[in-house]
């Protein structure tokens, strides 16, 4: 099955001494084994080094909710990924790349950055978006700005063709890994069941937050004027440009100058910047 797959896998990339310290890109399709073999990679690694991984499936997190880059340190090699505890998250505001390479982008920088602090390895899972000179572009501007010493490419057949051209060109370590035949394509009605449970996981115990719209900034990536916010998905970002927490909105009082957010449990008056994401979702 997968996990003996994944598990072989990661112990022959450690005994052949190429994942040490430093950053471990993995790229691939959906269903490739990608989530799998990252998890596989941290348990064997953490037993002799600090270990982080960076989530950066949007659409499918495990780390952090849906629409955000999440990461976290792996104390114990024996926990679930979905069971460590969330370090910090970046916003991206969707569950797709596409239209959000920029905000990607600038997450998983981010989040490199803050796990690195605390790791030697650093993980990185990223989502199945590999066709198109825009995936291309992605991952190769992703490469030139981290500067991952290995990048396992996971596959099929050649779909990774087109991405790993253009990265054969630059100076890192590839290794082509063969995924197993027997991973089962999950359909787009789990995966969005998949999304509403860990949405609704992550807002479990949430409060209502009252905050006054003249006491911060408001981001957006497109002109909302005249267009319904609740129930939309935002960022509570600190002065630091680091995201506190993801919020829902729950009322968008205009002529009050205020908004109201439901989030879990924080110091409301850190926050000075509402990134408003794309994604409308509803919790019972």
């Amino acid at each position: 099955m997968s996990l003996d797959w994944a598990d072989n896998t990661a112990q022959q990339l450690l005994s052949k001494g190429l994942i040490q310290k430093g950053i471990c890109l993995i790229l691939g399709a959906s269903d490739t084994g990608k989530t799998t073999l990252a998890a596989a990679l941290a348990r064997c690694a953490a037993s002799s080094r600090s270990v982080g991984i960076v989530d950066a499936d949007i659409g499918q997190s495990h780390i952090g909710p849906p629409a955000t880059v999440g990461w976290a340190v792996v104390n114990n090699p024996q926990i679930d990924l979905s069971q460590l505890a969330v370090g910090g998250i970046s916003f991206v505001g969707d569950v797709t790349p596409v239209g959000h390479l920029l905000q990607l982008t600038g997450a998983i920088v981010q989040c490199v950055r803050q796990v690195s602090e605390a790791a030697e390895l650093i993980i990185i899972d990223t989502p199945g978006f590999i066709s198109g000179p825009s995936a291309a572009a992605l991952w190769w501007t992703v490469q030139r700005i981290l500067q991952p010493k290995l990048i396992l490419a996971v596959q099929r057949g050649e779909e990774l063709r087109d991405i790993l051209t253009g990265l054969r060109s630059l100076d890192c370590q590839l290794e082509l890994i063969k995924s197993p035949p027997q991973i089962p394509p999950k359909s787009p009605q789990k995966r969005r069941r998949y999304r509403q449970s860990q949405f609704g996981r992550y807002f479990q115990d949430s409060r209502l937050y009252n905050i006054s719209l003249g006491d911060i900034a408001i981001q957006t990536s497109r002109n909302l004027s005249g267009e319904s916010l609740v129930n939309r998905l935002v960022a509570l970002r600190d002065d630091r440009g680091v995201d506190m927490a993801v919020g829902l909105i729950a009322d968008w009082q205009g002529d009050r100058d205020i908004v109201v957010v439901r989030a879990h449990q924080l110091d409301i008056q850190q926050i000075r910047c509402l990134v408003i994401g794309k994604v409308s979702i509803e919790i019972p």
